[in-house]
């Protein structure tokens, strides 16, 4: 009985898609393979009972750092408040995010894109303006909070226009390089970035006339 538990904890377990219901499941499967290890022989099997024990703790030590990642108590008021209005994202996943880039705060102006030229950044408007400007178009005003150059850092391409953050602004800029590095070594935070982008880009769309929406949507 100890076996059928241990193995159907594992097989139900890889059926769900939900990590912490996987690593709950796996640390069930890993107590009843211990005491079966414990009780098939005359004397415990030690080697196996601590195979066992490693695999159950190293998976209750993933599903707790899941659903520690899933809370917000550690992030600072602002912060919530950002996440809320960007769009839908674990809290500990956005936490990475702003620790993977460099925040600034403009005191003039800052260009951060410029039209037909490839950005070297990603950047997030935490808070502030930023100025849209296209060649034959009237500039566009964006309010904060949106990522800027998000189409360049998602197809590789030029930015079609040229993007001037306004004094007072506070940025949060993403080199290339070094979150490309970061999104291969985590590709929970990759998809989850993929996702935000999305949403970020479908407000900008759904907020803006035609000639606003092509100029945000090509930077």
């Amino acid at each position: 009985m100890l076996i059928v538990g241990a193995v159907g904890s594992y097989v139900i377990g890889f059926l769900f898609r939900d990590q912490v219901l996987i690593r709950l499941l796996v640390v069930l499967g890993s107590v009843f393979y211990g005491a079966y290890y414990w009780i098939v022989a005359q004397e415990p099997l030690w080697d196996a009972i601590l195979g066992a024990a490693l695999i159950g703790l190293a998976s209750l030590q993933g599903a707790i750092q899941i659903l520690w990642s899933r809370t917000d108590y550690s992030s600072p008021p602002e912060t919530r408040r950002l996440l809320e209005q960007l769009g839908d994202m674990e809290p500990g996943l956005f936490r990475r995010l702003l620790r993977s880039g460099e925040q600034l705060d403009v005191s003039d102006t800052l260009v951060l894109t410029v039209e037909h030229q490839r950005p070297d950044s990603l950047w997030l408007l935490m808070d502030g303006e930023v100025l849209l400007g296209r060649s034959g178009r009237v500039p566009a005003v964006i309010k904060s909070p949106c990522f800027v150059a998000e189409i360049a850092w998602l197809t590789g391409d030029v930015a079609s226009g040229t993007v001037t953050a306004k004094a007072g602004a506070r940025l949060l800029r993403l080199r290339h390089n070094t979150l490309r590095r970061i999104l291969r070594r985590n590709q929970r935070l990759e998809r989850a970035l993929e996702a935000l982008l999305a949403q970020d880009l479908a407000r900008k769309l759904s907020r803006s006339d035609p000639i606003v929406a092509d100029v945000a949507s090509g930077s």
